[in-house]
């Protein structure tokens, strides 16, 4: 119940002027009507436009629009001085991705698809091409390369707060991408012969070398923390491409045989 304020007469609740002298009677505003929150349709778009994001970043770095080739030479040369230019750099996981690691991981893909299908693998003095065995040969090798970096990364990731280091995935897979570089560079040694134990080994150490250098920079990880943290990515490391190789070598192989 409410009353004019001017003379006290009683008024109707949905009164806005008094009956008895005419005064205009203050109503209450009611509060605004807050819009429905609008559904988000586009929750899925991210899957597609990561995936155009990344064909983007392909293309340009094949058309050598891109630092792709600087950045296989510095991180090759003068490793200290380019960490840390990269620690400068917002991690982009699309571009690392497809911007890096897909176009360096074509080098040991290509490499075998032409070792097994052009050349051809010799054993016990025979030697055979076979084009699906090139295409196998070539998919296991673009796989487990960019599938491996990425689950490198992941277990990097992982590791960080046990070796006081800054958990962060765009900051680890920059890490285990850069670092990979020589191996992926050495992918066209699979041309040559797949025999050259020493070459390879030698490769390997200055990825380790790499990643070891880089820990610090990109990471801050302490110096008395880096060999255990290198050594276990090390083993992570190992396990991730075998068992890749495993598993991509099995399906493929029963889809080309």
């Amino acid at each position: 119940m409410k009353f004019c304020p001017n003379c006290g007469a009683e008024l109707k609740p949905e009164a806005k002027f008094c009956a008895a002298c005419g005064t205009l009677v203050a109503t209450a505003t009611p509060p605004p009507i807050e819009p429905a929150p609008q559904t988000n349709y586009q929750q899925q778009e991210p899957v597609y436009m990561q995936a155009k994001e990344a064909s983007n970043a392909f293309k340009e770095a094949i058309k050598g629009n891109t630092n792709l080739v600087q950045r296989v030479i510095n991180i090759l040369t003068k490793p200290k001085q380019e960490w840390v230019v990269i620690a400068t750099e917002q991690p982009n996981i699309i571009k690392l991705i497809g911007g890096y690691a897909l176009i360096l991981a074509l080098i040991p893909a290509v490499s075998a698809f032409i070792k097994y299908a052009v050349l051809g693998s010799s054993f016990m003095g025979y030697t055979t091409r076979s084009f699906g065995s090139g295409i196998q040969n070539g998919l296991v090798q673009l796989l487990s390369a960019v599938v491996g970096v990425y689950l490198l990364a992941w277990v990097i990731d992982y590791l960080a707060p046990s070796f006081e280091s800054q958990k962060n995935f765009g900051r680890s897979l920059q890490l285990a991408v850069y670092a990979s570089t020589p191996q992926w560079i050495a992918g066209i040694l699979l041309l040559v012969s797949t025999t050259l134990s020493l070459l390879i080994a030698l490769i390997g150490l200055y990825a380790i070398y790499l990643f070891a250098v880089g820990l610090p920079v990109i990471k801050g990880t302490p110096q008395d923390k880096v060999i255990a943290y290198t050594a276990l990515t090390i083993i992570a490391m190992v396990v991730i491409t075998v068992v890749l190789a495993l598993i991509l070598g099995a399906i493929l192989g029963i889809f080309f045989f």
